[in-house]
């Protein structure tokens, strides 16, 4: 078993989950807060267990994406240090940006990181040899 594949295996999930990853709660005299759905919390639990949070996120994406940027726009062309940047930006950074995360899910952000991470799993001369098939 690849060392990713529960982390993994909420690819479906993201392909659909949208708005119904998470609702706002908004009670008096406490600052509105996303709650989060069971699968969403899973998910983020599996991450932890995972080699896939940088510890130095922060630092490595203000080395390698110009402030201001939208991160999305780089997980098409990101190496596996810059995709496990970015995924870790939205896991940790939700606890300063309530409702981060749940945009990400929203505009399939954590969706294509994931789908990166399982492509980057399959070795280049499988993807070549299947490739060739077609």
């Amino acid at each position: 078993m690849h060392q990713y594949d529960k982390v993994l295996s909420y690819i479906d999930y993201f392909s659909t989950a949208g708005e119904k990853a998470g609702t706002w709660v908004s009670k008096p005299h406490v600052f509105p807060f996303v709650n989060y759905s069971p699968e969403m919390i899973s998910f983020i639990d599996e991450v932890y267990k995972t080699d896939l949070i940088d510890i130095e996120y922060l630092s490595y994406l203000e080395s390698h994406i110009p402030k201001e940027s939208n991160l999305s726009d780089y997980i098409e062309n990101a190496d596996f240090r810059l995709l496990r940047a970015i995924l870790t930006y939205y896991v940790r950074q939700e606890r300063f940006y309530d409702g981060l995360f749940q945009g990400a899910v929203i505009d399939k952000t954590i969706y294509r990181i994931l789908l990166k991470l399982n492509d980057a799993k399959t070795p280049k001369w499988a993807k070549d040899e299947y490739d060739c098939e077609t």
